[in-house]
């Protein structure tokens, strides 16, 4: 019996001591915005990019690069400010509708208004 229980408990601490790396990688879900939530239906899109920064920072605009179409496309992003200054420089998909830009900016890339966010990638790799 008490080999048996050495045994269970030895089981236990290897899979603790195995799962909790695993655990520790990654990008933590509140940096994401109803991921594996988002349907593609009429109106609404998947982009795929890498999120840059444009204008200054009290007012900084958001932009995705979708570098799959030639050219590359580019949306700038209607979203929690937080949430996308978190994710400058990563890949990302996001979903949601779009609409073409009302003018002004320093891009008169059309809008994606943000309803779902999903981390890729730390890095903006250029797709081809």
């Amino acid at each position: 019996m008490e080999k048996r229980v050495r045994a269970v408990i030895g089981a236990i601490l290897w899979t603790a001591v195995i799962a909790w790396p695993a655990a520790q990688t990654g990008i933590p879900k509140s940096t994401q915005l109803n991921p594996g939530h988002f349907t593609l239906d009429a109106g609404n899109f998947i982009v795929i990019g890498c999120v840059s920064r444009e204008g200054p920072s009290t007012q900084p605009t958001f932009v995705i690069t979708d570098s799959r179409a030639k050219p590359p496309a580019q949306y700038r992003l209607d979203g929690d400010l937080d949430l996308l200054r978190m994710h400058v420089g990563h890949t990302v998909e996001i979903g949601g509708p779009i609409t073409p830009a009302s003018g002004g900016g320093s891009t008169n890339a059309r809008i994606l208004k943000v309803q779902s966010l999903t981390y890729i990638s730390m890095t903006c790799v250029k797709l081809q």
